[in-house]
């Protein structure tokens, strides 16, 4: 494992268009697990901290790690895997509530509510619920904006679309097929995906781990282009053709509109399609689809384009606002749990855990 990272950092869900969305039975699939620890507890609770120690833990021990952020906070953690053990530990909370599967025989639930004072926090009661529902109100205000922000960007599609020469794309997409697909050999095993986001729209605004993807080992292309479906598109198909010559793919979403993908990953082909421009010095090729773009087709809407563009950051940077302040509203929330837990029993708890996942080794 020499030369690549043993760190990968994602996103199980993300805040967009249609709200918060989860691709959470993606973090590990029950049927190649051994062991997914299913966490419930409140806000402040230390859920993220005790992930985040296991994390380091294997770490040390030289194992892949990948660690699943927050979209709502991208310094908390939502889930980790320790692959060589085949064992995941994740936060079974809203707005990602998840029950065990296959309960003792791969799924268990840790009840950090074992550890707080219950009596304590009824005394909160009605702060608690008002701290919900304002974090509630923060979070579907930034949804609003988010959906306004992608009904902008579907119309700068639009305007797009009849400046578009397809045969110029065509070549474009078949000169690329023909150098990163056509000399595959098909592996004659039966192909499987996954779907994740490595960006997320967050209170810190947007946020992108795809460094963490691109081992050394990776081809990095790179699409351009100011027509975000297009993009996707090239990106489907050829995922679609890795797909049939037998290769795992996994798939990384779009943040704003979770039907649209940013990155397809072959792991057994070694390369990475992206079109996110942080792997832009890392990217052996990369190809501009505006090439495809009739110019003269689009003296007339140059301003058009333009007032979209400046509305879609617009809308983004308000929704930020709005999600900041959901995390504001939860760091209160935190506030009033935090001095009443139990984080003795915690750690013990987290030593008992990190030994079983040991055994798996």
């Amino acid at each position: 494992m020499a030369g690549r990272e043993k760190i990968r950092r994602v996103f199980p869900g993300a805040n967009t268009c249609r709200g918060f969305h989860s691709f959470y039975g993606n973090i590990i699939f029950h049927n190649e697990a051994n062991r997914i620890f299913c966490l419930k507890g409140g806000p402040g609770t230390g859920k993220s901290s005790f992930m985040k120690s296991v994390a380091s833990e294997f770490l040390n021990l030289g194992c892949d790690v990948e660690c699943h952020h927050c979209s709502s906070d991208p310094n908390s953690l939502d889930a980790v895997v320790v692959k060589q053990a085949k064992a995941a530990i994740l936060d079974g909370t809203a707005p990602h509530i998840v029950d065990p599967e296959n309960p003792g025989a791969v799924d268990e639930i840790l009840d950090f509510g074992a550890f707080w004072d219950t009596k304590g926090l009824e005394q909160l009661k009605d702060r608690i619920l008002e701290l919900n529902a304002l974090k509630k109100g923060c979070f579907e205000s930034a949804y609003r904006y988010l959906m306004c922000a992608n009904l902008v960007q579907n119309d700068i599609e639009e305007t797009l679309k009849p400046a578009v020469d397809k045969s110029k794309l065509s070549d474009l997409i078949l000169d690329l097929k023909r150098e990163l697909i056509d000399n595959a050999e098909k592996t004659g095993e039966a192909a499987g995906e996954r779907h994740l986001f490595h960006s997320a729209l967050t209170p810190d605004g947007g946020v992108s781990f795809i460094h963490t993807l691109a081992d050394d080992g990776i081809k990095c292309c790179l699409l351009q282009g100011a027509d975000s479906k297009a993009k996707s598109d090239v990106l489907k198909y050829f995922a679609g053709e890795w797909l049939m010559k037998g290769f795992d793919v996994e798939f990384f979403h779009q943040p704003l509109n979770p039907d649209r993908v940013e990155t397809v990953l072959v792991s057994g082909g070694g390369l990475l399609l992206t079109t996110d421009p942080g792997i832009k010095e890392k990217a052996c090729r990369v190809v501009d689809l505006d090439i495809a773009l009739t110019p003269e087709k689009l003296r007339t809407k140059a301003g058009m384009l333009e007032k979209d563009r400046e509305m879609v950051e617009v809308l983004l940077q308000e929704a930020v606002v709005r999600l900041k302040a959901a995390k504001s509203m939860h760091g209160e929330l935190e506030k009033l749990y935090t001095p009443r837990m139990g984080f003795e029993a915690v750690d013990e708890l987290k030593a008992k855990v990190i030994d079983r996942i040991k055994e798996y080794l």
